[in-house]
């Protein structure tokens, strides 16, 4: 087994994200060639996505998700993320429209106030700017949750920033 097939197994076996370091590790080589496996893994159709946790494979849930347009602020960013973990649902990525290069992703796997605060923290010390400022604030989330009963109550946590 060669370690690109070790690699999709290591992430079908793990229920949550595995970072590149330690699937480095794992496979004896080096971060930028774990990157690569994932991009020839993806090319040939395997559902691997990347989110600041780790790698991960894309899996079927029986969880509802619902696209949400928003628009606030940098400074509202907590207080919009705590809003929808705090009633149960999960902020899977941020989608804004950029005028070259249409529309930019970035997958957020928010679920938890540990995981609010950890992206905060990121982004204070990174120094980039989030997605929404290349769209004015405008952007769109897709929001997960339990049953449509939560999702109706994460749609009311947000409802401020819905437009």
């Amino acid at each position: 087994m060669g370690n690109e097939e070790r690699l999709l197994e290591l992430l079908k076996n793990s229920r949550l994200p595995v970072t590149g370091n330690t699937l480095a590790e794992k496979l004896g080589v080096s971060r930028q060639m774990v990157v690569q496996y994932v991009a020839t893994l993806r090319a040939r159709g395997h559902r691997i996505f990347s989110s600041p946790k780790g790698y991960q494979m894309m899996k079927y849930t029986d969880h509802i998700q619902k696209l949400v347009a928003v628009k606030h602020s940098e400074e509202d960013i907590y207080k919009e993320l705590h809003a929808i973990v705090k009633a149960g649902g999960k902020v899977v990525d941020v989608i804004v429209e950029h005028p070259i290069y249409g529309e930019l992703r970035g997958i957020l796997d928010i679920e938890t106030e540990e995981d609010v605060v950890k992206f905060i923290g990121r982004l204070k010390t990174s120094n980039a700017s989030p997605l929404l400022e290349l769209s004015g604030g405008v952007h769109l989330h897709t929001l997960e949750a339990k049953d449509v009963v939560t999702m109706a109550k994460v749609i009311d946590a947000i409802k401020e920033y819905l437009i």
